[in-house]
């Protein structure tokens, strides 16, 4: 079953030879880098409000001058790591659906003429994705300290998730967010195997750099080629 897959992800390589997916990568790149800034700030910020972690036997051993530090990088490190998908998805959300329809445009010539997306409408996209991934994070967070669990939820959460996004970046300027719903629930068991690749693809070194670009290709292809392809089914 993961065949289909992995053959739409070899086509979805191609999107690397489009210039204009590279500056996608980098400004959300930079973007991301910000974001994660901020983050690890506001974990700093949030840990110095705590009066019982400067006082007492905490004072005594003056552990927030150097064991606080500590803690703070690696809760960073590890939140970042869980939720990089999600926030560089993010992120990188007002530029994926004009590189999805340059895709479409090359490899789909056929297919009906998309809808321009509000810019406020991507906006809210870009929001509602950065907010649903951290909080589904933070509810899973106590999970991703336990070996080989944290793993398991990573990828179930993550296959839900991005398969989710990516899918409404693209179908969503074909249908509306009602109906890109109900495509998504009918498709869900396909999607949701994608959703596992693109989850892999999200925490593999280097490879995560230009994984946004991989998954609104994947993506493009999974929902036009093929008779099973959902919006093929819908539209065409």
């Amino acid at each position: 079953m993961i065949k289909r897959e992995l053959s739409d992800l070899r086509l979805a390589c191609g999107v690397l030879r489009e210039p204009f997916a590279w500056w996608v990568m980098m400004v959300s790149l930079a973007c991301t880098a910000l974001v994660f800034s901020l983050l690890a700030w506001l974990v700093w910020w949030l840990v110095r409000q705590v009066p019982w972690l400067h006082q007492g036997w905490f004072a005594s051993t003056r552990w927030d001058e150097w064991l606080m530090p500590g803690m703070g990088v690696i809760l960073v490190v590890l939140v970042g790591w869980f939720t990089f998908p999600l926030i560089v998805t993010a992120v990188a959300g007002g530029f994926l659906e004009p590189l999805a329809d340059r895709i479409e445009r090359r490899h789909y010539p056929t297919a009906p003429t998309p809808r321009q997306v509000p810019l406020s409408e991507q906006i809210h996209s870009s929001l509602r994705v950065l907010l649903r991934g951290l909080g589904w994070n933070l509810v899973a967070l106590p999970c991703y300290f336990i070996p080989v669990v944290n793993v398991i939820v990573y990828a179930w959460l993550n296959s839900f998730l991005l398969s989710r996004e990516y899918f409404q970046v693209v179908a969503v300027r074909h249908v509306s967010l009602d109906e890109t719903k109900e495509l998504y629930r009918a498709h869900r068991g396909s999607l949701l195997r994608g959703g596992l690749v693109l989850a892999v693809l999200f925490v593999v070194p280097v490879l995560n750099l230009c994984a946004p670009l991989l998954a609104t290709a994947w993506m493009v292809h999974r929902v036009w080629r093929g008779e099973d392809a959902p919006l093929r089914r819908k539209l065409v």
